[in-house]
């Protein structure tokens, strides 16, 4: 089960063009199992602008499956990841970034993410990242704007977070 991340949803709803905007666009066509964590929900739809696109937004995301709540365990695993990486060199600029690392570790979960948080986890723990393939473009392309719900740049990115594009 595929587990997105804020980033990605942020270039799916605003219609961004990115690889692994254009692998989910293919997962919810061809109605691939995707789980929503409850902390990227809520990152999500913090950042819409107006309540209008704040329900659109709303709506295309509950018809996914929420991921488990996290145990108090999973929130001391947070920590201790968080702790890992800084020893290493590489701390991470958000805590939730470990929280969600831990639920994909937890469960099994492969994470679709543009963040370069989570490439610095995954070096140091067994975090599965899924990597979309060449051609992604193309087989996202065949199911043109009519199939999926309306996108227009209506999410805010985060100023910590800069726009990384995953084309050369």
């Amino acid at each position: 089960m595929i587990l997105v991340d804020t980033s990605v949803w942020i270039d799916y709803f605003n219609g961004d063009p990115s690889a692994e905007a254009d692998l989910l666009t293919l997962c919810i066509a061809e109605a691939r199992p995707v789980v929503l964590a409850g902390l990227v929900l809520t990152e999500t739809l913090q950042g819409v602008r107006d309540a209008d696109h704040a329900e659109r937004v709303r709506r295309v995301l509950s018809a996914f499956e929420l991921a488990p709540e996290l145990a108090r365990s999973d929130y001391e695993q947070a920590a201790a990841i968080y702790r890992a990486c800084g020893a290493r060199g590489t701390t991470p600029r958000s805590a939730i970034d470990c929280l969600i690392a831990q639920l994909c570790l937890r469960y099994g979960y492969e994470l679709l993410t543009r963040d370069r948080d989570f490439e610095a986890i995954g070096r140091i723990f067994p975090l599965q990242r899924v990597v979309p393939a060449p051609g992604v473009q193309e087989q996202a392309a065949r199911y043109g704007p009519g199939h999926l719900p309306p996108r227009r740049a209506f999410i805010r990115r985060r100023a910590s977070a800069p726009r990384r594009s995953s084309r050369a």
